[in-house]
């Protein structure tokens, strides 16, 4: 089957990158799991407890792995109906279940701006932010949030790790989810360092290299 070029959706790149390597790799493993069934559902889902996604296949009455947030009825669908859903999905309504499930998964591992001595901070803003960044929480390291997978076992087991985005939404969020998972005690900075800096906390220089 012949896959029409997509461009991929800004506001689930960074997760999708993260989970699959890039948003054509989603696309590719997505569609493949959905041609190699002709009947139940195909679906994109959210797993609280590795805070990751994964693309998977279920019967039409089974109960799916996760939290759905996107989701193709393979009824009456062939390699045509599959290439044309994949080109209309709705980026933003698939965002926003993205963000909600998230958010109540992630609510319980939440650290307030008093809670940061003796843990290990990272800024995971994104790179483009990163980058465009004037400042950091004192003390803190950044890591690509994109590769968590690759830098997660280089941490030290046995010390709290304090993870911050831009606001404390779903990048760091899910982020402190995949470091639990990994087997850290990792928890995410309520109101990330825009909160942080609205609180009237210090901040330092960020070194550019």
């Amino acid at each position: 089957m012949s896959v029409q070029t997509i461009p991929s959706p800004p506001a689930m790149k960074l997760a999708l990158d993260a989970n699959f390597g890039s948003f054509e790799r989603w696309r590719d493993d997505f569609v493949a799991c959905a041609s190699a069934h002709g009947s139940g559902r195909t679906l994109l889902a959210f797993l609280p407890m590795e805070g990751t996604l994964l693309n998977q296949w279920t019967a039409e009455d089974a109960q799916p792995r996760g939290i759905p947030i996107l989701a193709l009825d393979m009824r009456g669908q062939g390699a045509v109906g599959i290439d044309a859903f994949v080109g209309r999905i709705d980026w933003g309504g698939v965002y926003q279940r993205y963000q909600t499930a998230v958010h109540d998964a992630s609510e319980p591992y939440a650290a307030e701006r008093d809670s940061l001595a003796g843990a290990l901070v990272l800024d995971v803003r994104r790179a483009g932010v990163f980058e465009q960044a004037d400042s950091m929480i004192p003390g803190a390291r950044w890591r690509d949030p994109k590769s968590v997978g690759e830098w997660s076992h280089e941490l030290p087991r046995g010390q709290p790790v304090v993870v911050y985005c831009v606001y404390g939404h779903e990048v760091g969020r899910s982020t402190a989810m995949r470091l639990r998972a990994a087997g850290l005690d990792a928890q995410f900075l309520r109101g990330g360092i825009d909160g942080w800096i609205a609180s009237g906390r210090l901040v330092s220089e960020r070194q550019r290299g």
